[in-house]
């Protein structure tokens, strides 16, 4: 048993590259890097976040979070404004260049992930994500 765990996990590990590596491929066409995207996304779900948000969502420093933002505004794919709640903070809105590199990363992640489940039927379908998202508790709640 102790072998097939180890395939499985190795499995898993390919998987994962092939996935990266598809990922980056497509936002690399796109013009944008892989903290870019991620922030693209982080901001067109949370509408009035700040560069702080993002730094505590991505785990990087402030600096870091603040460069993305303004590198992202320099491409035009956000807008920063000053909070209403608090002066000493902007918030952060997508462009509608923004918008639309967030819809064509949807579509591609659509893609990749109907390619990844070719060939299964609905009740596998059902059965890996149930089996995937128990499997992923399982290895981030270890301590």
């Amino acid at each position: 048993m102790v072998e097939a765990e180890y395939i499985l996990a190795r499995n898993v590990i390919k998987l994962a590259n092939v996935i990266m590596t598809i990922r980056n491929r497509e936002i690399k066409e796109l013009g944008l890097t892989a903290e870019q995207a991620d922030s693209l996304i982080f901001f067109s779900q949370h509408a009035g976040a700040s560069a702080v948000d993002l730094k505590a969502y991505l785990g990087v420093a402030h600096q870091t979070a603040r460069g993305i933002v303004e590198r992202m505004a320099a491409k035009g794919l956000v807008t920063t404004h000053v909070s209403e709640r608090d002066g000493r903070y902007k918030t952060v809105a997508l462009t509608e260049e923004g918008r639309a590199l967030c819809a064509a990363m949807a579509e591609n992640g659509t893609y990749t992930g109907r390619t990844l489940l070719q060939g299964m039927g609905e009740d596998e379908k059902k059965q890996f994500f149930s089996l995937l998202t128990k499997a992923l508790q399982n290895i981030t709640t270890q301590p």
